[in-house]
């Protein structure tokens, strides 16, 4: 029979192997968290939808973890701003900004690289849309999001021309986008990240313009001295 030294040495034995037992269990069982991978390849300005990502089980460290995508809410409304290979990890770095709002028409430019931010504009910026002509400049659509942008060529390096492709939301703006387009030059302000002033004259939104409204300019000359005489 064993001594009782033997029978405790065997117990310990056996809850060591218990032990490691689930600790390999435990690292191998299925992680805790799931992050947004690509289900198929994207390209710059490709919106990120439903079937454009899976979800997939997988620890992550913590650096890694906090610029991926766990949940589709933090995914809605961005656009692709880099290629994402089918099954690769999407991260903050490859898509745009947030960007809300319903879905809009769209209508493309063909704008020289200097006219458009010197061909800097990504899918998910916001450009504010300079007309001008004969009688100046003047902003004729304000806060539309970029949805591509393309070169001659299919590359960025080529050509000096660009395809700048916006959503523009209402018919209004529309028609103002492409008449500057057909009776001007057209210039991209970028405005992503820019903070707005706040407009002297009260100015503000898609008819903005920097003329000077004829009710406002005062009294034409010589109206002072109209009268007695």
């Amino acid at each position: 029979m064993p001594t009782g030294r033997a029978l405790v040495g065997g117990a310990l034995v056996a809850l060591a192997g218990v032990a490691t037992f689930v600790t390999w269990q435990q690292s191998a069982g299925t992680p805790d968290h799931s992050y947004a991978v690509a289900s198929r390849a994207l390209h710059p300005g490709d919106a990120v939808t439903a079937d454009a990502v899976r979800f997939v089980a997988i620890d992550l460290p913590p650096g890694v973890a906090g610029v991926a995508f766990p949940d589709p809410a933090s995914l809605e409304g961005r656009v692709t701003v880099a290629p994402v290979a089918a099954g690769e990890l999407l991260q903050e770095g490859s898509l745009s900004d947030q960007v809300g709002g319903p879905p809009a028409a769209e209508v493309s430019l063909a704008l020289d690289r200097a006219l458009a931010v010197d061909g800097r504009l990504h899918a998910g910026d916001l450009v504010d849309v300079y007309g001008t002509g004969d009688e100046g400049t003047s902003v004729v659509a304000a806060d539309l999001r970029v949805v591509a942008v393309t070169a001659a060529g299919g590359s960025f390096s080529d050509g000096d021309e660009l395809t700048v492709t916006l959503a523009v939301p209402d018919g209004a703006r529309q028609q103002a986008v492409i008449q500057a387009a057909r009776g001007g030059t057209v210039t991209l302000v970028r405005t992503t990240h820019a903070t707005r002033p706040a407009s002297a004259t009260g100015a503000g939104g898609p008819g903005r313009s920097g003329a000077v409204d004829p009710g406002s300019a005062g009294p034409a000359p010589g109206d002072g001295d109209r009268g007695g005489g």
